[in-house]
């Protein structure tokens, strides 16, 4: 289902219901962060996802 604009029409609808998101996403998802990218989120640091041992990105969103 990627790439049908239907992960853009639910981020929409959750931009509309918070001034603020955040969420994280494996560094190794170039993919993932382009299209976050693209909907205005930026990343604010790195960590370690403690469940799988996957490097991630934390991104956000705010309302401007």
């Amino acid at each position: 289902m990627q790439s049908q604009g239907l992960g853009k029409i639910l981020l929409n609808y959750a931009k509309d219901k918070r001034n603020k998101l955040y969420l994280n996403v494996y560094q190794k998802n170039a993919r993932a962060i382009s299209f976050y990218k693209r909907e205005e989120f930026e990343i604010q640091h790195s960590s370690l996802d403690e469940a799988t041992g996957e490097k991630d990105y934390v991104m956000t969103w705010q309302h401007k």
